[in-house]
């Protein structure tokens, strides 16, 4: 879970901020300046943050596990605690603060922080060329995200953003109707529902109409493996049937393609789901397999139906 930062966990986020920093600055400060950056020191430094409208969050696992602050489009402060490191931690707040920026994340590393710089490419940053020097004699990086935007006639496909919770929550995993069709797990109440694994995710899209911005569906790809993969989307039950769906699915598969130079890509439905199919075939799908009682979902075994298209058919 990632929750924001305000004074009553003030102190918990400078614990984890503290402890990080320090073990990750041991090779080339001096003991005497490491040592000195307590958790105290650290709430004093993040509270400025807080005063200038930085946005602080913090990871819980059971205990408090990671930080980072975010400043319009500047991702700074990401930590984790030594011993909670290489668990994906790092991942998932550098995520959830990719879908806090408004437009272009940048960040920026110390040159010899090897680790952070595999972590930032892997999740699609690349060096700006600007660069700037500190104290200790050596350089910080400028890293920024390119984040594709696809557009259609009625329809924006784009990250999935942290403003987001609300329409992710009332069209995808609150609405019984989609998720009789869609594989999600159901939020009863917005209250409950854990959003934070959704913003910043490179391989989840937002469906938007154009004329409000709101989020009305999702579609995403997975399972990447050897120049193909598979596509899911959902849209809320009061859009359909209007062809928004088959708009974005187009849209998409350009995107893969072309950007993503996937050479095949596929979808699957559940047995009676015409809409889906229907879909599937106006995009210039066709039938790849029939998978019968292939996943559990909502207490039952369901058999599935693949279709498929390849690069060389027209999107």
């Amino acid at each position: 879970m990632i929750i924001p930062v305000d004074k009553t966990n003030l102190y918990e986020a400078a614990a984890v901020h503290a402890a990080a920093w320090r073990e990750s600055h041991r090779a080339f400060c001096t003991p005497a300046f490491v040592e000195a950056h307590t958790a105290d020191r650290q709430a004093a430094y993040l509270q400025r943050k807080l005063d200038a409208k930085s946005r602080l969050y913090l990871l819980i696992e059971e205990k408090p596990i990671g930080v980072v602050s975010v400043t319009e489009n500047l991702i700074e402060d990401l930590y984790v605690l030594p011993e909670e490191q290489g668990k994906g931690y790092g991942t998932k707040l550098l995520r959830y603060a990719i879908g806090v920026c408004p437009g272009t994340p940048v960040l920026w590393i110390l040159e010899n922080n090897a680790r952070a710089r595999r972590l930032y490419e892997r999740l699609g940053f690349a060096e700006t060329g600007n660069r700037h020097s500190v104290p200790n004699g050596l350089d910080e990086i400028e890293f920024a995200k390119h984040l594709p935007c696809m557009e259609t006639e009625r329809l924006i496909l784009d990250r999935v953003r942290e403003t987001d919770k609300e329409d992710y929550f009332l069209n995808i995993s609150h609405d019984r109707k989609v998720l009789e069709t869609f594989v999600c797990r159901y939020a009863e109440s917005l209250e409950t529902f854990d959003f934070s694994t959704y913003p910043g995710r490179d391989d989840l899209f937002a469906i938007r109409l154009k004329e409000t911005g709101r989020l009305i569906g999702i579609i995403l790809y997975f399972d990447e493996a050897d120049g193909a993969c598979e596509i899911g989307y959902g849209i809320g039950s009061q859009h359909w049937n209007r062809g928004y769906t088959t708009e974005a699915v187009r849209r998409f598969l350009t995107y893969l393609f072309g950007e993503k130079g996937m050479q095949t890509v596929t979808a699957s439905y559940f047995a009676g789901n015409d809409a889906s199919r229907r879909v599937m075939e106006k995009c210039g799908m066709t039938f790849s397999r029939f998978s019968p009682r292939e996943m559990e979902y909502l207490g039952e075994l369901r058999d599935l139906t693949y279709y498929a298209i390849d690069r060389k058919e027209p999107v």
